[in-house]
């Protein structure tokens, strides 16, 4: 990349006249440079925490020119700079480069390329240091995908060449990482690549056993220790490169949930006692299990790993979430209630005479409700030889919604519309906050499961004829 010389004349007139306001702010640093191509408009300045960045800062650009003054306590981390340019008559809205801030003044000169923007660094050992390791991470990941795609291609052999090329590939990363952090030890850069190193794997072993060694080594090199590290994204990286470990296809979801319990243990076997680093581990599992819909998880975070200390609108959202779950377990009562089903006829639960029922609540707008209610509704006409009574409630707030995908089923089973939704009595009794949610019940209202899918109600019905 080559900065022109007018670019160097006119950002060293902005930045002679920009020197004082170092005296102006006291001890404070300059963050400051300019963008090639930069669309007239606002710079913005963000900084990372945890899985987030927030903006700070913004400032009107005409030139594509910036600055922005830190105050002394700026904690060290990854920052953000987010604008719009305009290259070959294209406007691009939502550009960013990234930079580390370590307590010191930054220079940066943001160049386009074919690839995007490119930031250079001319002062700041931190950036040059940073900006080294992540283009040598992006060729260490091509050479060793390559190798493992040629490793995996083998049926029943072992490539002694590649896998002793697999082998060496990493041990030269390693060398590359103990070089930079013997020359830069107090860098906030080396502290980011020491989060990402990783244990040395075999190329001669199987996918499986390659997975398997992972699970248990995965932290060995980089646990979770270092808070200072919340300050840019990298733990989220790690805990949804380690989740990703114990995903698989061929798992039930009761499975699949025991599997990410166990992953569970593991991270938070490898997250130091640090109080800031494992609240936030926990909450962004607890979030990003609650998006899965996978309430068990929760609860075992919860039950094992949630801290007194922990205080968030997510924590306090998981600990009701929990004691209103555990009012519906297997072996509670479910609420009795009353409903007027789309012909206009009441039912009561408690009433209705069948050896079990199967109470469903689900929306047009889930897919996995319109996954659902085709196999559900073929099984009920089909394989039902258990006196089995399905009471369906929808949810939907919009009737165009509801009448819609109720009129191309047209279920004879018990089909209740509930216009208020999550506001609805019913569903406030049983604790609904996802669709679908069921509930199989014998004659007396007991809970026998809680399946969330059509496989796992097959499998707690089957479980009756045993």
């Amino acid at each position: 990349m080559v900065i022109s010389d007018k670019m160097r004349r006119v950002a060293f007139i902005f930045l002679f006249f920009l020197g004082p306001l170092h005296f102006l702010y006291g001890q404070s640093w300059l963050v400051q440079g300019s963008i090639e191509n930069a669309e007239e408009g606002p710079v913005l300045l963000a900084s990372f925490y945890g899985d987030c960045f927030s903006v700070l800062d913004s400032i009107d650009t005409r030139s594509g020119f910036f600055y922005f003054v830190l105050p002394e306590d700026t904690p060290p981390g990854i920052f953000r700079i987010i604008y719009a340019d305009r290259v070959d008559s294209i406007r691009n809205q939502n550009r960013f480069v990234e930079f580390i801030f370590n307590r010191e003044n930054i220079e940066i000169f943001v160049v386009s390329s074919e690839l995007g923007p490119v930031p250079i660094f001319e002062n700041s050992m931190e950036n040059l240091v940073y900006t080294g390791f992540m283009e040598y991470e992006l060729g260490y990941e091509a050479k060793l995908m390559s190798l493992y795609r040629q490793l995996n291609s083998i049926q029943g052999e072992v490539d002694d060449y590649a896998a002793a090329r697999y082998s060496r590939i990493q041990r030269e990363r390693n060398s590359y990482m103990d070089s930079i952090a013997q020359l830069y030890p107090d860098l906030y850069a080396v502290r980011l690549m020491n989060a990402f190193r990783a244990p040395l794997i075999p190329g001669n072993i199987t996918h499986s056993q390659r997975i398997d060694t992972l699970k248990e080594c995965f932290f060995d090199l980089a646990p979770i220790d270092d808070p200072a590290l919340l300050y840019a994204p990298v733990y989220t990286f790690k805990l949804i490169d380690y989740l990703s470990l114990y995903q698989e296809n061929t798992l039930t979801e009761d499975e699949q949930e025991e599997a990410y319990m166990e992953a569970v243990d593991w991270i938070m076997l490898n997250v130091s006692r640090e109080e800031q680093l494992r609240n936030f581990v926990v909450e962004f599992l607890l979030e990003g299990f609650e998006l899965l819909q996978m309430e068990r998880v929760q609860m075992h975070l919860a039950d094992h790993y949630l801290d007194e200390t922990c205080e968030s609108d997510m924590v306090e959202l998981v600990l009701s979430r929990m004691e209103e779950y555990k009012r519906m377990t297997p072996g509670k009562q479910a609420p009795d209630f009353i409903l007027r089903d789309v012909k206009g006829k009441n039912f009561q639960l408690s009433e209705l005479g069948h050896s079990y029922v199967l109470v469903l609540f689900w929306s047009s707008t889930c897919e996995g409700c319109r996954e659902l209610l085709p196999d559900l509704y073929e099984w009920y006409l089909s394989e039902n030889n258990y006196d089995l009574e399905v009471v369906a409630i929808s949810i939907d707030t919009s009737v165009a919604n509801f009448e819609y995908l109720y009129k191309q089923l047209e279920p004879s089973w018990i089909t209740v519309h509930d216009p208020l939704g999550w506001n609805g009595k019913v569903s406030s009794d049983y604790h609904i906050y996802a669709t679908p949610s069921l509930f199989l019940l014998d004659s007396e209202r007991s809970i026998l499961a809680r399946p969330s899918s059509f496989r796992q109600f097959h499998r707690s019905i089957k479980k009756l004829a045993q």
